[in-house]
């Protein structure tokens, strides 16, 4: 078994209640002893605290969802060449080094590239992507399970687990579904959203 804050919050209560049960066990009680005491403690106690703070940091790892529709790489014909080049290049890195099952790029009513599991329906963007452009903030859904907007997801991947929404500008964004609920890091988010920019400066080169 690795360490993670599972593995760390056991040790550290474990070591606590050793040196309690140790304590206890003694007869005669001197000053060194109780400082001993007190350093073993004082330890237990921050090794349980970064086993917590190691927890918050993971990821939730699921299973995967048995998600509908076919494993897909399309994209529009009218797109030149360099911004599909970006855009196949990045879609792909985003499936392979993150949880992510399908990708979807829209921009100005077209959606310009559909990879990974992909249905068959004609997506169009609700109140949730548009949001997104209009304030030009990524919104994240870690389980769209309770969120009363799922619908709008439905014709992007009918049973998506977990969603991103990042924009590019006021009229563009990347919807990019997960396998499996908060299955999106951090860093996940933070790459994505460096991403965006670069492609909204490869949209404005070549005045797409």
């Amino acid at each position: 078994m690795g360490f993670n804050g599972k593995s760390l919050i056991l040790i550290g209560t474990l070591l606590f209640i050793f040196q309690i049960a140790n304590f206890i066990s003694i007869n005669t009680i001197t000053p060194e002893l109780e400082r001993a005491q007190v350093l073993a403690a004082i330890a237990s106690l921050i090794i349980i605290l970064i086993g917590f703070l190691f927890k918050q940091f993971e990821p939730i790892a699921n299973e995967k969802a048995d998600l509908i529709g076919e494993n897909k790489f399309l994209f529009d014909k009218n797109v030149p060449d360099e911004v599909i080049d970006e855009l196949a290049w990045g879609s792909e890195a985003i499936l392979t080094s993150t949880a992510a099952a399908s990708i979807l790029i829209h921009n100005d009513g077209v959606n310009i590239l559909r990879r990974g599991i992909t249905s068959s329906y004609e997506f169009k963007p609700g109140e949730t992507c548009l949001r997104s452009t209009k304030d030009m903030k990524l919104i994240s859904l870690a389980n769209t399970k309770f969120y009363p907007g799922r619908d709008e997801f439905f014709k992007f991947c009918p049973n998506i687990p977990s969603v991103l929404v990042v924009p590019i500008n006021s009229k563009a964004f990347i919807l990019i579904g997960g396998w499996s609920p908060k299955c999106f890091t951090k860093s996940d988010e933070k790459w994505i959203k460096n991403w965006s920019k670069k492609i909204n400066n490869i949209f404005s080169k070549n005045n797409f």
